[in-house]
C-alpha cells in the first residue's frame, strides 16, 4: 500500500495508488474520493459506536457512477459499507473488517418523477423524507409512508434498506408497504430495476406483478445489493389534521388503549413513553425554549387563527400532562374535512374509554408541526443514547414489559452507580404489532457523529463528559441482555443490521433461500458482510 497525499496536512489512508486511481476514474471529480482521517473516522461510525477505520469514503452521484465503483471494487476484491445519513445504532454499516470501503449515498438525492395522477414518486437513494415532503407539498400529496423523525437527515433508502415506522405507520404500517419499486446495483455493478419498471416502457406504478422483488430488497440490511432509487406509493394531504394525548396510570391500560385505536385504524400515528423520560426530555421550565417553541407551533400552523388556539392551548396546561401520570400515548389523526376529522377524534376518545385520561396534547401538537426536528443522537445533558426495539404482538406486549422491568430491577444498582438510565418508549406498526423500546443513556465522551449533527448551542449548553469506559462496557452488556429477551418473548426487528438474531433458529428451507440467492448476486460477499446474519 503507497502513502497518498493530504489535504492541508490531514492524516489519508494507505489505499493504494492504482486502486484509488480506479475509483476516481469513475467519478465525477478525485475529491469524490475522500481519503482523509476525518471523513473516514466519521463514515466509520453509527450513532452507538466505531468500526474499523475504512480506507476511502466515495460519494458516487448517479447509478452508473455506482456500477462502475462497484465493478472496480469488485476487481481488486474490496469489502463495501453502504452509508446513507449514520443514523443506524445496529451495526447496519459500520465496518467490521479492514481494507473496506465506505460508499456513502447521500449525494444521490434528486427526485426524479412525480406522477401526480397515478400517484407515484421516484426518488434517489439519498433523498431525506424532509425533502421529499416539501417536493410533494406543492402537489397536494405525500408519501403513504412519509418518514422517521429523523427524517430531516434519514434517507429514503435508508429506511428502505434498514426498515422503519412513525409517520404513516398507524395505518399503513412499516416503511416497505410505500415501495412500489427499487433500483439498485449488485456487487458485480449490474443494475436491475423491481416492479412494473423492470419492463421497458412500462410505468413505476404497480409492485405486484410477479414474485415481489422489491420485497426482498426491503428490510434486507444491504444484503441484495445497494439501493440506487425508490419509487414510493402516493396518497392526497388531509384537509385537517389533530393530536390527542392521554395519560395512563398503567402499561396494561396504554397498551390496551393503544390495541384498541390501532385496530380500527383511526390514528395515523401513534407513539408514546414512560412519564419520566418526557419530564427528563423537556428538563426544567425555561422560558426562552418554551417561546421558541410555541412560536415555532403558531409558524406551522395553517392560518392565524388556528395558530393562536394551539399556542392558547399548549400555554395554558403547559407541562401539567405530566404531573399525574406514569405513561403518555399521542394518537394523531386527520380528516378530508371537520367534520371527518371530528369524528376520528370522536372514536378514538370512545375506543380509550376508561382507561386513559385525555391531557394536554402539548407533544402531540409539536410533532404534528415539526415532524422532522433535528435528529436527537445525544440525550439530556448530552448523555450517550442506545435505542433497542423489539415488535410483538400486542397479546405479548405486558408479559414482555413485565419481564424487561424485572430485569432492569435486577441491574437497578448497577446502573445508577455508572450513571445509566434506562427509559421505555413504544409506537405502533398498524394494527399488526406493538414496537416496545428501551432508551439507554449514559454520561460518556460523545463521538465525531454525535458532534457533526448537534446543534453547538446543544453541545456547549453542558461540560463534555468525560471517557466512561466501566459505563460504555455495562450498555453493552445490557444491550446483548436485552436483545436475548426480546428474542425470547417472540420480538422482530426493524434496522436488523449486524446486531438483531434474524437468522437464528430460522427455517432451513428459508434460511438456505436467503443465502443461495446472497450468493447469487454478491459471490464474493462483499457488500456489507454478515448483514442479517446471512
Amino acid at each position: 500500500m503507497n502513502s497518498n497525499a493530504g489535504i492541508a496536512g490531514e492524516t489519508v489512508s494507505t489505499l493504494d495508488r492504482a486502486i484509488a486511481d480506479d475509483l476516481v476514474a469513475c467519478l465525477d471529480s478525485p475529491a469524490d474520493l475522500d481519503q482523509t482521517e476525518a471523513a473516514r473516522r466519521l463514515a466509520s461510525q453509527d450513532v452507538y459506536r466505531a468500526g474499523e477505520l475504512a480506507l476511502a469514503v466515495v460519494k458516487p452521484t448517479s447509478t452508473e457512477q455506482l456500477s462502475a465503483l462497484m465493478k472496480a471494487a469488485s476487481k481488486h476484491r474490496l469489502t463495501v459499507y453502504i452509508r446513507g445519513a449514520g443514523m443506524s445504532y445496529s451495526d447496519a454499516f459500520v465496518p467490521e473488517l479492514a481494507d473496506a470501503l465506505i460508499i456513502e449515498m447521500t449525494a444521490m438525492n434528486k427526485i426524479r418523477e412525480i406522477n401526480a395522477t397515478d400517484l407515484y414518486a421516484t426518488v434517489e437513494a439519498g433523498c431525506t423524507w424532509e425533502a421529499l415532503q416539501q417536493a410533494l407539498a406543492p402537489h397536494g400529496l405525500r408519501s403513504i409512508f412519509w418518514g422517521p423523525m429523523s427524517g430531516k437527515l434519514s434517507t429514503v433508502a435508508g429506511a428502505m434498506t434498514q426498515g422503519s415506522l412513525t409517520f404513516g405507520s398507524g395505518r399503513n404500517g412499516p416503511a416497505s408497504n410505500a415501495a412500489l419499486g427499487i433500483e439498485a446495483v449488485t456487487a458485480s455493478g449490474e443494475i436491475l430495476v423491481t416492479g412494473s419498471a423492470g419492463q421497458p416502457g412500462h410505468s413505476a406504478f404497480f409492485r405486484e406483478y410477479g414474485p415481489d422483488l422489491t420485497g426482498l430488497l426491503c428490510n434486507d440490511a444491504g444484503a441484495f445489493g445497494i439501493k440506487t432509487a425508490v419509487t414510493l406509493r402516493l396518497e392526497p394531504l388531509p384537509a385537517e389534521g389533530q393530536g390527542l394525548s392521554f395519560s395512563f396510570t398503567s402499561f396494561e391500560n396504554v397498551v390496551e388503549a393503544i390495541r384498541r385505536v390501532s385496530r380500527c385504524k383511526l390514528a395515523t400515528e401513534v407513539f408514546g413513553a414512560e412519564t419520566a423520560l418526557v419530564k427528563r426530555v423537556a428538563g426544567p421550565p425555561d422560558l426562552k425554549s418554551d417561546l421558541g417553541q410555541l412560536a415555532t407551533l403558531f409558524r406551522a400552523a395553517e392560518n392565524p387563527i388556528k395558530g393562536l388556539k394551539s399556542i392558547i392551548n399548549v400555554a395554558l396546561n403547559g407541562r401539567r400532562f405530566m404531573n399525574e401520570s406514569q405513561y403518555l400515548a399521542n394518537f394523531l389523526t386527520e380528516g378530508a374535512n371537520k367534520a371527518e376529522l371530528k369524528l376520528m377524534a370522536r372514536r378514538i376518545r370512545q375506543e380509550i374509554g376508561e382507561l386513559g385520561v385525555e391531557t394536554a396534547n402539548t407533544v402531540a401538537e409539536f410533532t404534528r408541526a415539526v415532524p422532522f426536528p433535528d435528529p436527537m443522537v445525544v440525550g439530556p445533558q448530552n448523555f450517550r443514547l442506545l435505542p433497542l426495539h423489539g415488535v410483538i404482538p400486542y397479546s405479548g406486549a405486558v408479559a414482555l414489559h413485565q419481564a424487561y422491568s424485572a430485569y432492569l430491577k435486577s441491574i437497578a444498582d448497577r446502573c445508577q452507580s455508572h450513571g445509566v438510565e434506562i427509559y421505555i418508549v413504544y409506537t405502533v406498526s398498524g394494527p399488526a404489532g406493538f414496537l416496545y423500546e428501551c432508551v439507554i443513556y449514559w454520561p460518556d465522551e460523545l463521538a465525531e457523529l454525535h458532534r457533526a449533527v448537534t446543534h453547538e448551542e446543544i453541545l456547549s449548553s453542558v461540560p463534555t463528559a468525560k471517557p466512561n469506559p466501566e459505563g460504555r462496557a455495562l450498555v453493552e452488556e445490557i444491550r446483548l441482555a436485552t436483545i436475548e429477551l426480546f428474542h425470547q418473548h417472540g420480538c422482530i426487528h426493524f434496522q436488523i443490521g449486524r446486531a438483531y438474531p434474524f437468522a437464528r433458529d430460522r427455517n432451513d428451507a428459508a434460511l438456505k433461500l436467503l443465502r443461495d440467492l446472497r450468493r447469487s448476486v454478491d459471490p464474493q460477499d462483499s457488500i456489507n458482510p454478515k448483514a442479517l446474519g446471512l
